[in-house]
């Protein structure tokens, strides 16, 4: 795509910056749109200007920018509504909308691209697969990862295998992109404050499938309650793995790792902490075989990979007492998977913002596995209200949490930052969360 008028709907260094940079180096104008104007965007929208033609527009996003300029093509960022008034208009005037995943698709159509998502473990299974891919074949990761698809523009070559993390968000916007590998690790409640339900939030997912064929392979966790959702219906051969049914092409007994009825890997071969780490490394297994990486290859991945930060990270050991960070954790489901990898006491610290989840999913686990739980930010009534754990106490930072977690917590046990809820209401992001928590464990 060359000599078009573009235009980036929300303005930002990690997504929408990195496609506007290359889209000017190919000749084309880019049009940058965002409802913020800012210093810090003014001068991204500067340094963009250095490379092409380029037409501010931040702090404008209304339907009249479409009556003022010609525009081809609209690049919405991922966390940016399609329902907005905006791109509403432009639809109805028959212009494309696409995210840009799509669009580095049509650069890069004949790619061989494995689409992992899912509402846990995403980050985490994307990473081990591209270490396993890499070992053996060009490799490059991107996504939802934090690795703009974008940036990968200029490493690109005919034989690359691409390995990207995809949200909701970004499932939304594509039309033709197709992986040859495709993957749903799980499904529970996340971002009910953007669907109207869960049903919805299903078929934002589902639409990694639209564009494979019976030639192509889905990976799919035949223990999810949303297995037969995600199945119903859709083209490619459907590959499966299971903690609980041994009739899955990847089955784990509580000791190994099976791969088609025969012993592929013990637990002791996975470095990767946690029973939804067994759960990751085994669709990494699946589509590591799809894409013809041999078993010595994946073999050696899963032994050497340990996993990432804010991921139950096991931060120190303290009197007996070993810390973990698991920050990464803002929903049930994940709080649910760290509290299912402990058989010790577990000291919790949880709560953050709300994303309008069901904390009582987790109110029987948490009476089993709890000796103490410690909530902290603005769900901490709701997450008490809904779990009603006896030993509850309350913390107003995260050092006076850490505090309380400290004396509670006996030589044998567990100190467990998994919070279950976004990080906004006290800190920038989930990395800032981990890396405080961390800090002041390391400090004691």
């Amino acid at each position: 795509m060359r000599d078009k008028n573009i235009m980036v709907v929300g303005f930002t260094k990690r997504t929408s910056y990195s496609a506007a940079k290359i889209l000017l180096e190919l000749g084309n104008t880019v049009l940058v749109s965002d409802t913020v104007h800012d210093p810090e965007k003014e001068s991204l929208f500067t340094e963009l200007s250095s490379i092409g033609r380029t037409v501010g527009l931040l702090g404008r996003q209304d339907a009249g920018i479409l009556d003022e300029y010609a525009i081809d093509l609209i690049l919405p960022s991922p966390g940016v509504p399609l329902s907005i008034p905006l791109i509403a208009e432009a639809r109805r005037r028959g212009i494309e909308v696409i995210g840009d995943i799509e669009l580095f698709f049509r650069y890069f159509p004949k790619n061989t691209y494995i689409a992992i998502t899912g509402t846990d473990g995403k980050t985490t299974t994307t990473t081990l697969l591209h270490e396993i891919i890499k070992r053996e074949k060009p490799a490059l990761v991107g996504g939802n990862i934090g690795t703009a698809i974008f940036d990968l523009y200029h490493d690109m070559s005919a034989d690359t295998t691409v390995t990207l993390e995809l949200s909701s968000f970004q499932l939304e916007e594509i039309k033709d992109f197709r992986p040859r590998v495709s993957a749903v690790l799980n499904l529970a409640a996340d971002h009910l404050d953007r669907y109207d339900s869960i049903e919805q939030y299903l078929l934002a997912k589902k639409n990694i499938f639209n564009n494979q064929t019976p030639d192509d392979i889905a990976v799919l966790n035949l223990d999810s309650p949303y297995y037969g959702a995600f199945a119903k219906g859709i083209a490619p051969r459907i590959v499966t793995f299971s903690r609980v049914n041994p009739k899955a092409d990847c089955y784990f007994d509580g000791i190994d790792v099976y791969y088609n009825g025969g012993k592929f890997i013990g637990r002791g071969g996975i470095a990767l902490q946690g029973i939804h780490n067994v759960e990751n490394a085994m669709a990494a297994i699946l589509m590591a075989k799809a894409a013809g990486i041999s078993d010595d290859g994946i073999r050696a991945a899963l032994g050497e990979f340990e996993g990432l930060p804010h991921r139950l990270e096991f931060v120190r050991e303290l009197d007996g007492v070993k810390y973990y960070n698991d920050s990464k954790s803002t929903t049930v489901n994940s709080l649910e998977k760290a509290l299912l990898s402990f058989d010790v006491p577990v000291v919790l610290i949880a709560g953050g913002k709300d994303k309008g989840l069901d904390f009582t999913l987790v109110r029987d686990l948490a009476h089993q596995k709890l000796k103490t739980l410690v909530l902290i930010g603005e769900a901490a009534d709701k997450i008490d209200g809904e779990i009603k754990f006896p030993n509850t106490r309350r913390a107003k930072e995260m050092d006076d949490a850490v505090r309380i977690a400290r004396d509670s917590a006996a030589p044998g046990e567990v100190v467990l930052l998994s919070p279950g809820c976004a990080s906004f209401d006290m800190f920038k992001n989930y990395n800032e969360r981990g890396e405080v928590f961390k800090s002041i464990v390391r400090a004691m």
